[in-house]
Order: C-alpha cells, then sequence, then structure tokens
C-alpha cells in the first residue's frame, strides 16, 4: 500500500486499508500481523458468539473517528495472503487482503464496477470505465456534458474508506436511455460527430 498508518484491529493484528459498503460491511480489508493471530482471528469469525465468535469489530482511526467494520460478508470475500521473510525485526509476519471478487473484476455485462485506487480518481479517469458499462454508445465529445449529469450519486459513489480510494459506478439501463434521450433531444449532447 502507502505509508498510512496501521489501525489497530486487535491485539497482535493491523489494518493499512479497508472499505466497507453503505452498511459498513466490509468489502475489502489489508490486514498484517503474526501468523498465529491472523489464524485466531479467522477462526473467531466462524464460532459462535456464545462461544467467543464476533461479526464486527469497532476501530478507531488515525484521526479519532470510530469507524465500524461489519464482517457479516466474510464468506463472500476472497483471502490471499503472503508471508514477510520469517527472520525479521518483529518475527515472522503476514499480510492478508480479503476482497469481495467484484473488487477483482467485473462481470461482463453488469452495471456495476467497484473500483480501487491509491490516488483519489477523477471523471478523465472514470471515463473509460462508465463508457465500458453503458449498454449505449457514448461519444468521447459527450464526456464533460456527462461528467456533471453521470459524475455524481447514484451513478458513481464515493465508498467509505481507508488507506485506499474507492468508488462504486452503478448504472440501470433505463436511467441511462432517458437521461441520455433528454440530453439529445435538448442538444446537451451533440450527434455532429455521427453526420
Amino acid at each position: 500500500m502507502n505509508s498510512t498508518p496501521l489501525i489497530t484491529l486487535s491485539d497482535g493484528l493491523y489494518i493499512d486499508a479497508f472499505v466497507v459498503d453503505d452498511h459498513d460491511e466490509v468489502i475489502f480489508l489489508s490486514l498484517w500481523g503474526r501468523d498465529g493471530d491472523m489464524q485466531h482471528f479467522f477462526a473467531a469469525l466462524t464460532l459462535p458468539i456464545t462461544q467467543g465468535g464476533f461479526r464486527e469489530k469497532a476501530v478507531t482511526l488515525p484521526n479519532g473517528t470510530t469507524q465500524l467494520l461489519s464482517f457479516n460478508r466474510i464468506k463472500d470475500l476472497k483471502k490471499l495472503t503472503t508471508r514477510l521473510p520469517k527472520y525479521t525485526q518483529v518475527g515472522e509476519w503476514v499480510q492478508t487482503w480479503l476482497t469481495l471478487p467484484a473488487l477483482m473484476k467485473t462481470q461482463y455485462g453488469s452495471q456495476d464496477a467497484w473500483l480501487l485506487s491509491q490516488q483519489p480518481l477523477h471523471w478523465d479517469d472514470l471515463w473509460p470505465v462508465v463508457k465500458h458499462l453503458c449498454h449505449l454508445p457514448l461519444l468521447d465529445t459527450w464526456k464533460s456534458p456527462l461528467a456533471f449529469m453521470l459524475g455524481k450519486a447514484p451513478f458513481i459513489t464515493s465508498l467509505n474508506a481507508w488507506g485506499i480510494h474507492a468508488y462504486r459506478l452503478s448504472y440501470e439501463p433505463e436511467d441511462i436511455e432517458s437521461l441520455i434521450s433528454d440530453a439529445v433531444k435538448h442538444h446537451t449532447l451533440s450527434l455532429s460527430d455521427l453526420l
């Protein structure tokens, strides 16, 4: 990742990035810790709460605010783990990423895309994804006028994240068709390049 301060998740476990959806459900998590602590964490996620398991954790961010991390979708997340060299100053550490598969690859024909970036993304960065998602052909000359119409919620949403920037692009075909049709009729979008 980058030089973002680590967040303490629990004794021996630290987060350097996370993304949650609008229900505070974790959809991406980058976690560091010793192997034993990591195994204990994942075991606790599978145990009933009455036996010491848990489904959510509140973490304190470096700016002092508290963020709830819910793990109810843990079965939906893909787990990837890598180990640091065995003999380091902190002993044997592992890094684990939990990732919603949709964050890794957009399904063909989907009207949803999820984007992660270490830098904030602007409309020029999002435009190729918007064109890919839309079932209508979008002209490049429409990029600027569509920035206002499509570059805001509910079409594009910045997700609650730490240590990384995350966005969700979601387009209902009926909404896009109506919006594009009205914009062409009112000459907000020009068809002159097609003539």
